[in-house]
């Protein structure tokens, strides 16, 4: 009678057969007027509502561990959005509450922000790519998967084509050693013309807000920096500040410093960034590899900041238009690849 509802739950929430199978008879059991059809779509409805959140109650999050960390990634888009210990059970990763920002990790490629008039000159032709490029949300297929490492695989296919016109597969890794999660990117043109392209990552990590304050937390370079501050005139690169930083080693959190949207910084000399409590001292670092730019991020107010290794940034208000005149893209000829990536690292 009711196969085709526990069918339905099953493949929307993850859930085994037979546990779908029993939160479908527990929630009908609940209410003795629905009929099992009201209770599945009900149920169906609030999985897909919270299948943004990296618990159990997920749509195809893969989960990779060791002895003391566990790490989730969402098939969608191949999002992190789990980092927890075992041992306390605490959350480094942004929930992805979509009443507030219902991301947690997006993999930015090939551009990182907004084009300007949304689109962008390749060859002859205009193509409209929208924000943060075309793997946001897209499935991806995993070609390996070890218990404290997976590799998932993003293919160009036609409806790519029509945004983005080559051909790529997007590989990414992530791993686990110690209390450090990598993740890792391979790039690789499958066509037969020069690629063009640029990476951005977007990783958010959670504050807590309830024992603490935003005041409480900063951001802390590994080497000092002075540096010019660029954010957003609507969807456009501008300078916003001059010497915004000189010679100095940390960017304290406050209620409203994301008011203007992010904070972007050119050519950043540290290659490691830490989240800093004031009574617990550096809680996190991050890796940025080779990426040259950094942004910091979040929803004013929200328990959470995006740390930001970018190759490109939003185009500025007199950007040609052009692909291959926009800074920070590279070039990848027939089968040549590209690698990159970050590591979080708990302390």
């Amino acid at each position: 009678m009711y196969e085709g509802e526990r069918r339905r739950i099953n493949r929307l929430s993850g859930f085994p057969s037979n546990v779908a199978q029993a939160l479908l008879l527990e929630y009908a059991g609940r209410s003795a007027c629905a009929t099992l059809e009201y209770v599945s779509l009900a149920l169906s409805k609030f999985l897909m509502d919270c299948s943004s959140a990296c618990g159990y109650v997920n749509m195809h999050m893969i989960t990779i561990e060791n002895d003391a960390y566990r790490v989730g990634i969402r098939e969608a888009g191949a999002e992190l959005c789990s980092f927890q210990s075992k041992a306390t059970g605490q959350e480094w990763i942004w929930q992805a509450d979509p009443a507030v920002w219902g991301s947690s990790a997006p993999i930015l490629f090939p551009i990182v922000g907004f084009l300007k008039d949304g689109k962008t000159r390749i060859g002859d032709q205009d193509y409209e790519i929208s924000k943060h490029g075309v793997l946001r949300n897209r499935a991806c297929e995993v070609i390996d998967h070890q218990a404290d490492q997976v590799t998932v695989r993003f293919t160009s296919d036609e409806e790519t084509l029509k945004i983005y016109p080559y051909a790529f597969e997007v590989d990414v890794c992530f791993s686990l050693e110690g209390s450090a999660v990598s993740v890792d990117y391979q790039i690789r043109n499958t066509g037969s013309d020069p690629m063009l392209f640029s990476l951005g990552s977007h990783p958010a990590i959670a504050l807590d807000l309830e024992t603490s304050t935003l005041t409480d937390y900063s951001i802390q370079f590994e080497q000092p920096e002075s540096l010019d501050l660029y954010g957003l005139d609507d969807t456009l690169l501008v300078q916003k500040r001059a010497g915004y930083l000189t010679e100095e080693t940390a960017i304290e959190l406050t209620g409203s410093i994301f008011e203007d949207d992010a904070l972007i910084f050119k050519d950043v000399r540290s290659r490691r960034v830490s989240l800093h409590h004031a009574q617990q001292g550096r809680l996190l670092e991050m890796y940025l590899r080779d990426a040259p730019h950094l942004a910091f991020w979040a929803k004013p107010g929200a328990p959470f900041v995006c740390i930001e290794p970018w190759f490109t940034y939003n185009d500025a208000p007199d950007s040609t238009g052009v692909f291959a005149e926009k800074p920070g893209v590279m070039t990848l000829g027939s089968e040549e690849m590209f690698g990159s990536g970050y590591s979080l690292r708990i302390l």
